[in-house]
């Protein structure tokens, strides 16, 4: 048997998908930080939501107590 030892090659394909990928997961990461701010923003504004519904319920409610009372009265 020959000693036969393989030249590692890289095919142009090969290295144009690893940078592309590279790239990409770079891109990633420096959106991250913007994806956070923008999911705690929505979160707030989406507790904020919450309160403001929970506030309207209860006047709805102490409206129809008052409404409910002056009829009667």
């Amino acid at each position: 048997m020959w000693p036969f030892t393989r030249q590692p090659q890289v095919s142009p394909e090969a290295e144009t998908a690893k940078r592309a990928a590279e790239k990409s997961l770079q891109q990633a990461q420096n959106h991250q930080p913007v994806a956070e701010a923008k999911l705690t923003e929505s979160r707030r504004v989406k507790e904020q939501l919450r309160a403001h519904n929970r506030a309207n319920r209860y006047s709805d409610w102490i409206e129809g107590v008052v409404l409910g009372r002056l009829s009667d009265g």
